[in-house]
C-alpha cells in the first residue's frame, strides 16, 4: 500500500521533465534560428526575420488556442469532434497563409516571392505545432523533442548548404524553415499514437463545438503575442531600429529560458485538463505551487543571464550587438510575470472560465501598451519596457486568480 504513489510520483516528474525538455528543444531551433539570422544578415536582415518570426508565433498561437487546446480538452475520439478540429486547421491556416502573402507583397515588405515562401513555412509551422499539441495531449513530451530536433536539422541544414554554396539571403532562412517544418511534420505523424494517426471521414465536422471553445482559447493565448507585435512596431516608431535591434538581442539572450518556463506552463494546461474531476480549490493550489516555482526559476535565470550578457554577449549574438544587463534582466523579469499569470489562465479556460481570462488578458495589454508608449514618449530608456510589460502581465495573473476564487465562494465552479 505504502508502494502505490511512488510509481505516479516518478511519473509525475518525468512528464515535467518532458516538458521542459520539449520546451526546451523548441526553444534550442528558434533560439538557434535567432542567432544565426543576427550574424549572417546584419542589423537589417536581422530586424526584418524578427518581425517575421513574431508573426509565425502570432499566427501559431491561433491555431494552438483555437485547435491545439481543443483537441486537448475535447474528446477527439469522436469522429465528428475530430473532423471538425481537421477542418478548422486547415480553413485558418489558409487564410493565414493568404493574408500574409497579401499583406507582405501588396505592402512590398517582402518580394512576392519572399512573401509566398514565408505564407507556406508559416502554414507548415502552425500544422507542426498542432502534431506537437496532440503529442502534448498523450503525454508524450519525449516524443515532441525528436520531432524539434528534425525541424532543426532540416532548418539548419538547408542554411548550412546556401552558406557553403554562396551568401545566405531571408529567402534561404524562410526555405529553411520551411523544410524543417515539413521533416518535423513527417516525423510528429510517425510518433503519434496509432488512435491519434487517421484522418476523420465521413461524418459532418463539428465545426460549432470546436468553435465555442476554440474562440476563447484562440483570443486568450494571442493577446501576449500580438501585443509583442505592436510594441515592436511602436518601439521602433519611437527610438529606431537600432534600439529595437539592441532590445531583441537582449530578448534573444534569454529566449530560452523563457520558453522553458512555458514549458511547464504547458505541462500544468495538460494536467488541469486531464483532472477535471478534481475539485477547482485543489487545482489552485497546486496552480500556486507552480507559479512561485517558475518565477523563482525565472528570476534565477534572469540574474545569471544578466551576469553573463557582457562576457556571452558577442559569443551568441554577434558584435553588432551590446547587451544591456537591465535589458537583459528586464526580460526575465517578464518571465517571471507571464510564469505567475500563465498557470491560472489556463486553469480558468479548463474550468470554463474563458471569457474572464480573455478580459484580464486584453485588460493588461493594452495598459501594458500604453506604458510603453508613455515610456518611449518621455524619452526613458529601452530596458525599462520589459518591466513595464512584466509589471501589467503580473497584474493580469493576479485578477484570473482574484476571480476564481470568487468563483469557487460562490460555487460558480465545481
Amino acid at each position: 500500500m505504502t508502494d502505490t504513489p511512488a510509481p505516479n510520483g516518478r511519473r509525475s516528474r518525468r512528464d515535467v521533465a518532458g516538458a521542459v525538455s520539449a520546451q526546451f528543444s523548441q526553444a534550442l531551433g528558434s533560439f538557434l534560428l535567432q542567432v544565426l539570422a543576427a550574424r549572417l544578415l546584419g542589423d537589417e536582415g536581422f530586424a526584418v526575420f524578427a518581425v517575421l518570426f513574431g508573426l509565425v508565433v502570432l499566427g501559431t498561437a491561433v491555431v494552438s488556442g483555437f485547435v491545439g487546446d481543443s483537441l486537448t480538452v475535447l474528446d477527439r475520439t469522436v469522429a465528428a469532434v475530430r473532423r471538425g478540429l481537421q477542418w478548422w486547421l486547415v480553413a485558418i491556416s489558409v487564410v493565414l497563409g493568404i493574408t500574409a502573402v497579401v499583406g507582405l507583397g501588396g505592402s512590398q515588405y517582402l518580394s512576392w516571392r519572399d512573401s509566398l515562401l514565408f505564407a507556406l513555412a508559416g502554414v507548415a509551422f502552425v500544422v507542426e505545432d498542432t502534431l506537437r499539441r496532440m503529442l502534448m495531449a498523450s503525454m508524450r513530451f519525449w516524443s515532441i523533442v525528436l520531432v524539434d530536433l528534425a525541424s532543426l536539422v532540416g532548418s539548419v541544414g538547408v542554411i548550412a548548404v546556401a552558406g557553403v554554396v554562396g551568401d545566405v539571403t531571408l529567402a534561404h532562412f524562410l526555405g529553411g524553415l520551411l523544410v524543417g517544418q515539413l521533416l518535423a511534420t513527417v516525423v510528429g505523424v510517425a510518433l503519434l499514437p496509432r488512435a491519434d494517426r487517421w484522418w476523420a471521414r465521413g461524418v459532418r465536422p463539428e465545426r460549432a463545438l470546436v468553435f465555442e471553445y476554440g474562440k476563447w482559447r484562440a483570443m486568450q493565448v494571442s493577446v501576449r503575442p500580438a501585443m509583442l507585435a505592436v510594441m515592436r512596431v511602436v518601439v521602433v516608431a519611437g527610438v529606431g531600429r537600432a534600439a529595437y535591434g539592441q532590445l531583441e538581442a537582449a530578448r534573444l539572450f534569454v529566449a530560452p529560458a523563457m520558453l522553458a518556463v512555458n514549458g511547464a506552463s504547458s505541462y500544468l494546461f495538460a494536467s488541469f485538463a486531464r483532472t477535471k474531476e478534481h475539485a477547482t480549490r485543489a487545482l489552485l493550489a497546486q496552480a500556486d505551487r507552480g507559479v512561485l516555482a517558475l518565477a523563482v526559476v525565472s528570476l534565477a535565470a534572469g540574474v545569471v543571464a544578466a551576469a553573463l550578457a557582457p562576457s556571452l554577449g558577442v559569443a551568441v549574438v554577434g558584435d553588432e550587438f551590446d547587451l544591456d544587463r537591465w535589458s537583459v534582466f528586464g526580460w526575465s523579469v517578464y518571465a517571471a510575470a507571464t510564469a505567475a499569470a500563465t498557470p491560472y489562465g489556463v486553469l480558468a479556460a479548463v474550468r470554463g472560465r474563458q471569457s474572464v481570462t480573455l478580459v484580464a488578458r486584453l485588460g493588461d495589454a493594452v495598459l501594458a501598451l500604453v506604458a510603453v508608449a508613455v515610456a518611449v514618449g518621455v524619452g526613458w530608456a529601452t530596458s525599462t519596457i520589459p518591466y513595464a510589460l512584466g509589471v501589467f502581465a503580473l497584474a493580469g495573473g493576479l485578477v484570473i486568480r482574484q476571480t476564481m476564487v470568487s468563483d469557487i465562494a460562490r460555487g460558480r465552479v465545481p
